[in-house]
């Protein structure tokens, strides 16, 4: 159909835009609560958001949890291990440029695991766009940061430890979600990935001993609403919609233009500086981006 082929060319744009506001987001939020229990407070709320929306369409409730169990699994590989283990190191004071080089390396690492086990299309230009793309946010990046990327003293194992496991587990997640959730309908299923991620965060909250205090103010409860609706409910689920409808490894390549509008964000929202260096970076992450979509589509 002209529309459903109309919203595969917006919704990864929209994805991006969208995404790249969580990480605005966390930064008014990242000192109201600890990482994993604010990520359960924000996937409750979201789950409990989802049951009248999927009463209002008609979608009939989940009420085997065996039947969604890929679903469960994907929710806590994407929501609780990616952003989980993504906040937990930026929190500690690990400078968000190094989090990004290595988060980075996420869409490669997905390319391979498709390649292999799902059976895509893997082609020279495939492999050179995600290439390019991934030099392009290294730019990005140092152009923000400098060439040390804000680090000084070394990088704790542990903190390097949570990167990976941030990573690992947004590689695994989207190559899961492609090879074992495309027959779930999406919106019952995207309820049983944030029961899952709830149930997880709040398991790695106490192991982990988290204070579940958590400081209420007006911006934390705004940003809260923002990613609630805007990212949980809004992104995700484009994701999801993305991820049934094309390639893992051209989804995962969508990752590569989230720091740049992070940059971009971060300038005109908090005066930060955006360098040419930076804005060159950008234009190569789009170009390594547009290259992996053109193999894709050939």
């Amino acid at each position: 159909m002209p529309s459903q082929a109309l919203l595969l060319r917006v919704a990864p744009l929209l994805f991006v835009s969208l995404w790249s506001t969580g990480f605005i987001a966390a930064k008014y939020s990242m000192h109201n609560a600890d990482p994993f229990v604010f990520l359960c407070l924000r996937f409750s709320i979201t789950a409990l958001a989802l049951v009248p929306i999927l009463l209002v369409v008609g979608a009939a409730l989940p009420r085997r949890i065996w039947s969604f169990r890929h679903d469960m699994v994907t929710g806590m590989l994407l929501h609780c291990g990616y952003l989980g283990y993504l906040f937990w190191p930026i929190k500690n004071g690990v400078p968000s440029g190094i989090v990004a080089i290595i988060i980075g390396i996420q869409p490669i690492l997905t390319m391979a695991l498709a390649s292999l086990y799902i059976g895509e299309h893997l082609d020279f230009r495939k492999v050179a766009g995600l290439l390019i793309g991934f030099v392009g946010i290294s730019v990005v990046i140092i152009g923000k940061y400098g060439i040390t990327l804000g680090l000084s003293g070394g990088l704790d194992l542990i903190d390097l430890g949570m990167c990976l496991v941030s990573l690992l587990s947004m590689a695994v997640g989207v190559f899961y979600q492609k090879k074992f959730c495309d027959q779930s309908r999406l919106l019952p299923g995207t309820l049983m990935q944030y029961v899952a991620g709830a149930l997880a965060t709040a398991g790695f909250a106490l192991l982990w001993g988290e204070s579940w205090t958590i400081d209420w103010t007006p911006t934390f409860a705004i940003a809260l609403t923002w990613q609630v609706l805007g990212l949980s409910i809004g992104a995700v689920l484009l994701l999801m919609y993305i991820i049934r409808n094309g390639e893992a490894g051209r989804v995962s390549s969508m990752f590569y233009l989230v720091p740049p509008l992070v940059v971009v964000e971060a300038h005109y929202l908090f005066g930060e500086t955006l360098g040419l260096l930076s804005i060159g970076g950008m234009l190569v992450c789009v170009i390594g981006v547009y290259v992996v979509s053109r193999s894709a589509k050939a």
